[in-house]
């Protein structure tokens, strides 16, 4: 009798485990279903406007249609805590021209993509910048240049521009990665980004970066300089692992350290690329506290639609 309550008992343990785990595959099925069919939908939707507006097809190219929805909180201490929300519209028209890239976008991406604290080391809200940006892109040998005017939807309309030179070089031991940005902004003015930075391969695991950055604003003749090291931890095909210490300076009124930060940052990529996420605890040693630590979290999650 007891030996049959045992083997009903397991047999109630398999059903049940058996059954969350159906259900947790219909839902991920649905989810990859529908996230495919709205990002149908949208390549559809574009593709009609670029044979309506090209009167042809003239490239069998994939279309590469993207919208993402972002939701980022930032909490530090002794702030309240932010919670801002985003969208980026990528439609890509491929009759229409090869080489032209447009974005809608609730920020300027070209900003966020001048320093590794913009791109994938943010610990403090973005500025809301709604807008439209056309990319033009080339490749002059092993340099990469896009010429990317954006109009920002305000009143009056604002314009601004970017030249960006970028090339990859690969050596024995490291990659060597330098970027040229000339920028004009309605509100920071003229300006240069400069980057060089190395990654070190270390194992199948670990990667070192070194960071190098620059950037001048002529408006407040201000250089601001960010220099130090990232370690990369690859958990599993869509999990990684980064700690960096990054040390900022800038010349106003005298050349001088502005601060330092430590960070962790986890990433995680769900669902085929569905969903992401990334969780950044921080320690920041600003001078402006006479470097004592101030603590600090952010986390972003990000939807998908491609």
């Amino acid at each position: 009798m007891n030996q049959l309550k045992v083997i009903f008992f397991i047999f109630l343990v398999l059903t049940t485990s058996l059954t969350a785990r159906a259900d947790e595959e219909a839902w991920e099925l649905m989810l990859i279903n529908s996230n495919k069919a709205i990002g149908q939908w949208f390549d559809s939707f574009v593709e009609g406007i670029d044979l309506f507006l090209v009167g042809k097809k003239i490239t069998d190219r994939p279309n590469e249609t993207s919208l993402r929805i972002e939701n980022s909180t930032f909490s530090s201490e002794g702030k309240p805590v932010s919670n801002v929300s985003s969208v980026a519209f990528n439609p890509r028209f491929n009759n229409l021209e090869e080489y032209m890239h447009l974005k809608f976008t609730t920020y300027d991406e070209r900003e966020e993509g001048r320093g590794v604290k913009n791109r994938f080391l943010r610990t403090t809200p973005r500025e809301r910048n709604y807008g439209a940006t056309v990319g033009f892109f080339r490749k002059l040998g092993n340099i990469r240049t896009a010429f990317q005017p954006r109009v920002e939807l305000q009143n009056p309309l604002k314009i601004s521009h970017s030249l960006t030179f970028e090339s990859v070089a690969e050596f024995k031991t490291f990659k060597l990665n330098p970027k040229l940005e000339l920028y004009a902004s309605p509100v920071r003015g003229v300006g240069t980004f400069q980057s060089i930075n190395f990654n070190f391969e270390l194992t199948k695991i670990y990667s070192l970066t070194l960071i190098n950055e620059g950037d001048y604003e002529e408006r407040i003749h201000r250089y601001g300089v960010l220099n130090g090291f990232s370690i990369a931890q690859l958990i599993t095909d869509t999990s990684s692992l980064s700690y960096s210490l990054l040390f900022s300076s800038n010349n106003r009124p005298h050349y001088h350290l502005e601060g330092y930060n430590l960070s962790v940052a986890w990433n995680e990529v769900l669902y085929k690329g569905i969903i992401d996420y990334q969780i950044i605890p921080h320690l920041d040693f600003p001078l402006a506290n006479n470097f004592k630590g101030i603590a600090g979290i952010t986390f972003t999650f990000n939807l998908n639609f491609r």
